[in-house]
């Protein structure tokens, strides 16, 4: 199946018209009478929420040309569906919004699954992932544990699960009568890159991906500090709560876990294949 192209949107879309999917129990993958029953915002588009603050290797854009594992993958699963893929580009504190007011029909944008994403949309785990601070070459600070954070100031991305994992952290530090953490929130990462090369924290915290990006795209005297916080979370697939395409997404995207898609994209961007974690709707992380 060739490739379908991709679109760039703004603003709001039109209302979605809602049409039953087949009952016949057919393949995802149909002919063009199943994308024409498929549930979308757009007829004949999978619209897709993601955030403008883009980071290697899970998405990126290039002077237009967006690309990395995370439009791969969500292009093979609308190439499954007979849909193209068109893009709504917003700020990542409007990524939730947008996808639960019906701007899109799915979110994926190198969010973590957490339990209030959970509970608020249809979740589908895709990537094991954690998180990792930059820091200044050599590790200054010697930060190696959760309890090395005392005291220490940390820029993070605001209404991201870093900052509640943060928060939470800096609450139990204090609670056993240190020290918590020196938070300062900014909207997007690059803010929180530029708060660190300006000396105004310590380090910055992201997800392992975006890490490692940041600290190449710094150059010399910023390194990586990845083992202070376990890699045991999730990025997620998000669509609106109970939506009538979930289980077809999820169908297609097993599809592509099955036959080693994903895994090529994985390698194709450096990414580790063992991480790739099996579709399915997530209620409670």
């Amino acid at each position: 199946m060739n490739s379908k192209s991709v679109k760039i949107v703004g603003g709001m879309l039109g209302v979605a018209v809602a049409i039953s999917l087949s009952a016949c129990g057919s393949s995802p993958s149909a002919d063009a009478d199943g994308a024409e029953a498929l549930p979308v915002v757009n007829k004949g588009d999978l619209t897709v929420c993601i955030s403008k603050n883009a980071y290697e290797p899970l998405y990126w854009n290039d002077s237009g040309d967006w690309q990395g594992f995370d439009l791969d993958s969500i292009r093979a699963i609308a190439d499954e569906l007979d849909l193209k893929v068109e893009l709504n580009v917003s700020a990542f504190d409007g990524l939730l919004p947008a996808l639960l007011s019906g701007r899109c029909d799915v979110l994926r944008s190198g969010l973590y699954l957490n339990e209030e994403r959970a509970e608020k949309t249809d979740a589908v785990p895709y990537l094991t992932t954690g998180p990792a601070l930059i820091v200044e070459d050599g590790n200054p600070l010697n930060l190696t544990s959760a309890e090395d954070l005392s005291g220490v100031r940390v820029a993070v991305q605001g209404a991201s699960a870093n900052e509640q994992i943060l928060r939470s952290l800096s609450e139990e530090l204090e609670a056993a009568g240190k020290p918590g953490i020196e938070l300062s929130v900014y909207p997007e990462l690059p803010e929180t890159v530029a708060a660190l090369q300006n000396g105004r924290v310590d380090a910055t915290i992201e997800t392992d991906v975006a890490a490692v990006q940041a600290a190449k795209t710094l150059g010399e005297g910023f390194e990586v500090a990845d083992t202070i916080f376990p890699a045991e979370t999730n990025f997620g697939m998000f669509l609106p709560k109970n939506s009538e395409l979930t289980p077809t997404m999820i169908e297609a995207a097993k599809k592509l876990t099955d036959d080693g898609t994903f895994a090529s994209f994985a390698e194709k961007y450096g990414l580790s294949p063992d991480r790739i974690v099996t579709p399915e709707l997530v209620t409670k992380p």
